[in-house]
């Protein structure tokens, strides 16, 4: 038996709570970067900042002791302390709107508005991606920039460490040239980035088999795949599983997990070669190296809104266009621990297609 509509709500109502589960539907199952980072649910009335707090670590007790410690004085203990600090951002909403013409609503054949709520959703999507990318190589989510980030840790200012092409040299990002072998992607540089992770103590991230996680784009993962070693050691088998991260997972590689993300791209062109080259910068992370917001409760959570075309007011007395919204309250930047990433700078040829994207899309962030 059906169950009747009995409250106050209408089809408006019924129609912004159907567009509510469908955004977050998108946001569960296709936000890949967002899964890479903690997550902290920001309450009500908390302030326009966030804090994403940190818990001090403790050294190794190698000394042993010689009385139980039923029995011991409090002189016998070792007195150890903690400490919290806190890294802070502050807020700003995200949002975007859609207008939908009556018009367009009840004579378009087929209906349109099931493939554009769709796609609109998507922006939403790609925009949480993109910006969590950009945090996680800037600190920062509405730009990206050459700079590594720096982060207050442990008392002073620390820069996320670079990981540079194969690996193999120290360069920057004015000397990387996609006609030297050693300035572009190979399996090498997953074994300096987790050999790198290791040595700052980076702990691996728990959802993973391999050790840490990295997100490359479409363009070097392409580089990637012709790399020998990478073939050799990453290419066995199949993809296990249907998540999201076993479907962008190209392979394990020197203990890190190296899955295809199209929003690492930034279309930065080259400098040695401004008319082929791309520099591509992609981020590998262990746990707590970054957080963001919490999107599932809290503040955080996006919503989405829609004014049907019938609701006149004195903009539009005829009441002849609808609109659309998503909006999500973010932290601007997000970097917790920056001994827990390295970011991987390398070049490439390969140039990403941006015509079906317009100024304000996910590639013209240079």
């Amino acid at each position: 038996m059906a169950i009747l509509q009995t409250g106050s709500g209408g089809p408006d109502e019924l129609l912004r709570n159907y567009w509510q589960n469908q955004l977050m539907k998108v946001l569960r199952n296709d936000l890949l970067a967002g899964d890479l980072m903690d997550k902290q649910t920001i309450p009500a009335y908390s302030g326009r900042t966030v804090e994403f707090r940190r818990i001090s670590s403790f050294s190794k007790q190698v000394t042993g002791v010689s009385q139980h410690l039923g029995y011991a004085t409090q002189g016998d203990l070792k007195g150890r302390t903690f400490s919290i600090d806190s890294v802070v951002y502050s807020l700003e909403l995200i949002t975007n709107d859609l207008e939908i013409e009556e018009l367009a609503a009840i004579t378009t054949e087929p209906n349109a508005i099931p493939d554009l709520t769709e796609e609109f959703f998507q922006n939403a999507k790609d925009t949480c991606d993109q910006r969590y990318i950009n945090i996680m190589v800037n600190n920062t989510g509405n730009t990206a920039s050459a700079t590594a980030p720096s982060v207050e840790y442990m008392g002073a200012s620390v820069s996320v460490t670079n990981i540079w092409g194969d690996g193999s040299q120290t360069l920057t990002e004015a000397t990387l040239d996609a006609d030297n072998p050693s300035h572009r992607i190979a399996a090498e540089t997953f074994n300096t980035a987790s050999t790198q992770l290791k040595m700052q103590r980076a702990k691996p991230r728990m959802a993973s088999r391999a050790g840490y996680d990295a997100l490359i784009p479409s363009e070097i993962a392409g580089d990637l795949r012709t790399d020998a070693t990478f073939q050799d050691i990453a290419l066995k088998g199949d993809m296990r599983g249907e998540d999201k991260f076993e479907r962008g997972m190209i392979g394990e590689v020197f203990n890190v997990r190296v899955t295809e993300d199209q929003n690492v791209s930034t279309g930065v062109k080259g400098t040695v070669d401004s008319t082929n080259d791309y520099i591509i910068r992609c981020p590998v992370v262990g746990l707590k190296y970054a957080a963001i917001i919490d999107h599932a409760k809290g503040i955080g959570r996006p919503r989405v809104n829609f004014l049907p075309p019938s609701k006149a007011d004195k903009n539009d007395p005829y009441g002849l266009m609808g609109i659309l919204t998503w909006k999500m309250y973010q932290a601007t930047g997000g970097i917790v621990n920056p001994r827990a990433g390295v970011i991987i700078r390398c070049a490439t040829t390969r140039a990403k297609v941006t015509d079906s994207y317009g100024a304000d899309g996910p590639w013209d962030l240079n």
